[in-house]
């Protein structure tokens, strides 16, 4: 009876101990899922900038403005410098898409100044699981000027 045991344990040595596939398996199962995540980080992180390079646009155009004496002065600064400051990020902005609106308020204590940017830029929506940009808010700078001498 023991001879009998002893065949069959030699014919078939311990069958699932081989792991010599499961690496492959589990790289062709998880890479995917790694370039997903690698490239949705880079895809966030160059939207992320396209609107801090916007908000910097729109605070120089109403630094800008701010030095001009009249409402059309101010107008004309404040586009040129929110232009020039596109044009010099444009390989990350395309100043083509941007809807630059400058506005003036009367305010008690001075004139509001308010520059803002609408953007809708498609080439990162590209693939089907990165949104688009045209949805966003446009970013928007609010600047006070007043009289010092009163």
């Amino acid at each position: 009876m023991a001879a009998s045991h002893i065949g069959t344990h030699d014919r078939n040595p311990r069958p699932l101990a081989d792991a010599s596939g499961t690496v492959s398996i589990e790289f062709a199962v998880l890479f995917p899922v790694f370039l997903a995540l690698l490239f949705g980080v880079i895809v966030f992180g160059a939207q992320y900038s396209v609107r801090i390079a916007l908000t910097y646009a729109a605070a120089e155009g109403g630094r800008a403005a701010m030095a001009g004496l009249d409402d059309a002065e101010r107008r004309m600064l404040a586009s040129a410098a929110v232009q020039g400051t596109l044009e010099s990020l444009a390989p990350l902005v395309d100043p083509a898409e941007a809807d630059i609106q400058i506005a003036f308020a009367n305010q008690d204590d001075g004139e509001e100044i308010t520059v803002s940017i609408g953007y809708s830029d498609h080439r990162f929506a590209r693939l089907p699981f990165v949104p688009s940009l045209e949805g966003l808010a446009p970013v928007t700078v609010r600047y006070l000027v007043t009289d010092p001498l009163g």
